[in-house]
């Protein structure tokens, strides 16, 4: 095996949203030889961007553009990717956003772990790596870099690799959610019919959530952009009724989430904006209206 290693039947399903030119080009970089496809799902609503996406993924022989001409969401970007992917007779996925490259080796490395533990009679849902903060190189969940392959319940999906037999059986990305909760809700749902995820503590990649982080009280406060607030509010509300979302996960947000409502005028800028869209997804999500905001 070589760096340089091309694992034909996987496709990364990469999801974009007006995307830096410059980063995307380099990230591309990072993983198109790593795999047989790369499919680009462009949510971008500027024409511009869509424009820009077009012309980047055409100085790469096999990276494909699916454009949606509109933000739809990330659930749905996703589910279109992987039906392209599939389309093109890939048998694993790897998905992807827009601001993570992929070291060397990361598909091969990964694909390996996929194998041992099929190997062992595992009905894995899916693999990904440690998710690590850009700012800080912390690693996210409270994980530490073990060194080897642990089972989790839920983790992000940016670098997740499934194949297409476990995505079959659990079912397509929830789109109801629109952004967030989307990746940790399929991990639950996989779990409930058989299907376990992992992560290769090997393997990393860093990742920014939102805008960043804030210190408050010796503790690390994430700062999505303002309308992301609506989306976690309504969505925590949603996956409170759902029965494959473990019990202890619904006490533990409960708190965090009341306790972000209280810190949004103590720590966050853009104060009234935020509590705005946080109590209109509470009130969405009470009406029972998922999907885009205001659709």
């Amino acid at each position: 095996m070589t760096d340089g290693e091309c694992n034909s039947n996987v496709s990364i399903v990469l999801t974009t949203y007006n995307p830096n030119a410059e980063g995307l080009i380099e990230n591309l970089r990072s993983y198109c030889g790593q795999v047989g496809h790369v499919v680009i799902t462009d949510n971008s609503d500027s024409l511009s961007k869509q424009a820009e996406v077009n012309q980047l993924a055409s100085q790469f022989a096999n990276v494909s553009v699916n454009p949606l001409f509109t933000n739809a969401g990330i659930a749905v970007a996703q589910n279109r990717g992987m039906q392209v992917a599939k389309s093109l007779g890939s048998e694993f996925v790897i998905e992807m956003d827009q601001d993570s490259k992929l070291p060397p080796r990361y598909v091969t490395s990964l694909m390996r772990r996929h194998a041992e533990l099929t190997e062992r009679g595992i009905k894995v849902g899916g693999i990904g790596p440690l998710a690590v903060k850009k700012d800080s190189d912390e690693v996210y969940d409270g994980l530490t870099r073990s060194g080897g392959v642990i089972e989790v319940e839920y983790t992000l999906s940016s670098g997740f690799l499934m194949r297409f037999d476990a995505i079959e059986s659990v079912g397509p990305k929830n789109e109801d959610l629109f952004i967030d909760f989307v990746d940790w809700e399929w991990c639950w749902r996989s779990r409930e019919v058989g299907y376990r995820v992992f992560i290769d503590t090997t393997l990393e990649i860093s990742h920014m959530l939102g805008d960043g982080h804030k210190r408050f009280l010796g503790q690390s406060i994430g700062m999505p952009s303002p309308i992301r607030h609506y989306y976690q509010f309504r969505n925590f509300i949603y996956l409170l009724g759902e029965a494959c979302v473990p019990f202890k996960w619904k006490l533990k947000y409960s708190a965090i989430m009341l306790a972000k409502l209280g810190l949004i005028p103590l720590i966050f800028d853009q104060k009234m904006k935020r509590l705005s869209y946080s109590i209109t997804g509470i009130k969405d999500a009470i009406r029972g209206s998922w999907g885009k905001i205001g659709e």
